[in-house]
């Protein structure tokens, strides 16, 4: 995976699911920070890491229209 992908206006790169976690997305820019923590992200690691798991459906959305929620 690795692609870029839009969810909730934030651009994101998808990340292929990992143990022990599961396909998260990962925020680009660090100027969506405040929105993205607004929107279920949080810090996995310090600096850049402002990631959020990703459910079945948000990822079938993800991968089928690049993004989330489609309208």
């Amino acid at each position: 995976m690795g692609s870029l992908v839009i969810y909730q206006g934030i651009t994101c790169k998808l990340l292929a699911a990992e143990e022990p976690f599961q396909t998260r997305l990962q925020i680009i820019s660090p100027n969506d920070i405040s929105k993205a923590m607004q929107v279920g992200f949080s810090c996995w690691g310090y600096p850049n890491e402002i990631m959020k798991e990703v459910t079945p459906e948000e990822l079938e959305c993800l991968q089928n229209f690049g993004r989330f929620p489609l309208n």
